[in-house]
């Protein structure tokens, strides 16, 4: 064997013991990272989840590769984020955390929809409306280049404004998503319910239903007649209450005053009426769908509250939202067919 011969056998050595180095290092990283998020996962089960996140950062150098390490860091720096709590430091952190975690398994495992979700949800608890809202209207705006509407971007951007208080442009989102699915019924339900929420939340509470306008409306008709009746005699009123004398009883309260963001008057009405009418479509494409009827019976007591001042219209629409009630009871008790 000559020089040359051996010079080539031992660079072949060399290499192949390089390589073995290599992957014994290799191996040993990952054993090391696998013992890391194992005995992170065991704090987070104790609820120790700050010490937790530090055994998962330091896996995070080891196997930076591994969708399972951020899943768990994400949701340990989730169960840190203290509920409705002001926007305190630590609370940021643990934030970020979760945030930048998600993200990292959205980009190394893309197929897995709980990045995508958890990322969005984690946004949503640390209301960053912002960031929401540019997400969605980017999303449905690649949507609408295809001539289409992106349905999950529709209901995120209705949620994004609904929780700001932004309840018009909230509404215009939840039609567009009840429109592009108009063969759907449960798509027209929901538009219902929603409606029903945004009534119920604006000057649609327990106070005003409790409240019955008749007394008040007799009360004010016997008036008038008894101040007819005395202006006909040539009497003039002396009293204060509903009748003509003195002694006349006071009148029945009023309804309860409104707020400035309450929906009343017209408004309340004409959005009563459309989303009986997206229920109506429900029940055309499903008739037993008992949660329709449901609403129905809500949007038609919500529209009453617009109504105090017209007793007969404000009956009216009592008589059906009862009519609803049992309908509802009664496709309940029988069972709600589907197609």
């Amino acid at each position: 064997m000559g020089m040359e011969t051996l010079t080539r056998v031992g660079r072949a050595c060399a290499l192949l013991t390089l390589v073995g180095l290599i992957a014994g290092s290799t191996g040993c990283r990952q054993l090391r990272g696998r013992k890391l998020i194992q005995d992170g996962t065991e704090l987070y089960k104790k609820g120790k989840y700050p010490e937790a996140v530090v055994l998962f950062e330091r896996a995070g150098q080891l196997v930076p590769e591994m969708p399972l390490l951020w899943l768990n860091l994400g949701y340990t720096c989730r169960q840190l984020i203290a509920p409705g709590a002001a926007p305190a430091p630590d609370t940021r952190r643990w934030t970020t955390c979760a945030l930048d975690a998600f993200n990292r398994l959205r980009q190394i495992a893309p197929a897995d929809p709980r990045g995508d979700q958890l990322y969005v949800q984690t946004l949503f608890d640390s209301h960053d409306y912002a960031t929401l809202e540019g997400i969605f209207v980017a999303q449905n705006r690649a949507a609408e280049s295809r001539g289409t509407v992106d349905l999950d971007a529709a209901t995120g951007l209705q949620q994004v404004y609904f929780k700001q208080g932004r309840w018009a442009q909230a509404l215009s989102w939840a039609r567009k998503a009840a429109d592009a699915r108009a063969s759907d019924a449960d798509a027209q339900y929901r538009l219902g319910a929603f409606i029903w929420q945004l009534l119920s939340t604006h000057g649609g509470g327990v106070e005003v239903s409790a409240y019955d306008p008749r007394p008040r409306a007799a009360a004010l008709a016997a008036a008038a007649e008894s101040a007819a009746r005395g202006h006909r005699r040539g009497k003039k009123p002396t009293g204060t209450g509903a009748g003509t004398g003195a002694d006349s009883p006071p009148l029945p309260p009023g309804p309860p005053a409104l707020a400035p963001d309450d929906i009343s008057g017209g408004l309340r009405i004409d959005l009563a009426d459309e989303g009986i009418r997206y229920l109506d479509k429900a029940l055309a494409l499903r008739p037993r769908h008992a949660d329709a009827m449901v609403y129905m019976n809500l949007l038609y007591k919500q529209k009453s509250f617009a109504l105090f001042d017209e007793p007969a219209q404000w009956q009216a629409a009592v008589d059906q939202s009862g009519d609803w009630q049992k309908r509802s009871v009664d496709a309940r008790n029988h069972g709600a067919a589907r197609p």
